[in-house]
């Protein structure tokens, strides 16, 4: 018995509505097939439950597949805990161990920071040891730095 236009549109709503109490942005994508699946079903393409449920499975898993494999990581909010902490920001030191990008080298601080005066650091530009340097700001426990 294949199903009206009216329960898939039913059925997707009602899936993307359960996103809200059960996050994690998968049931959505369901929704949004069972939505295709009916605008299909309304159009009279599909017609065979098999069809139907073929189109629903098949829709929902290729935007489950473009969400994590492609859109998640292009539309990324920056949150608050992705942002630098700029505690450190101004403190000057010197490169100990050179830093050549992308890799982490390390610096010392002229004045501790709770005590601490070599941390981990990383820049967007080659710093040799030796070199001044001042933070720019602080990711996690490691240091954004750029030559003085």
């Amino acid at each position: 018995m294949a199903l009206s236009p009216v329960t898939w549109l039913a059925v997707g709503i009602v899936l993307m509505a359960a996103e809200i109490i059960m996050p994690g942005f998968i049931i959505f994508w369901f929704g949004i097939g069972a939505v295709i699946t009916a605008a299909l079903v309304y159009i009279g393409i599909l017609q065979s439950e098999i069809s139907q449920w073929l189109c629903f499975l098949i829709s929902s898993g290729t935007f489950l597949v473009f969400w994590f494999g492609y859109l998640k990581n292009k539309i990324k909010v920056k949150t608050a805990d992705d942002a630098l902490d700029v505690t450190l920001a101004g403190k000057k030191g010197k490169c100990t161990l050179d830093i050549i990008p992308p890799q982490i080298g390390k610096v010392e601080l002229f004045e501790p920071f709770h005590g601490v005066t070599v941390w981990k650091a990383q820049s967007k530009e080659l710093i040799h040891k030796d070199e001044l340097i001042v933070v720019e700001g602080a990711d996690g426990i490691k240091l954004i730095v750029k030559k003085l």
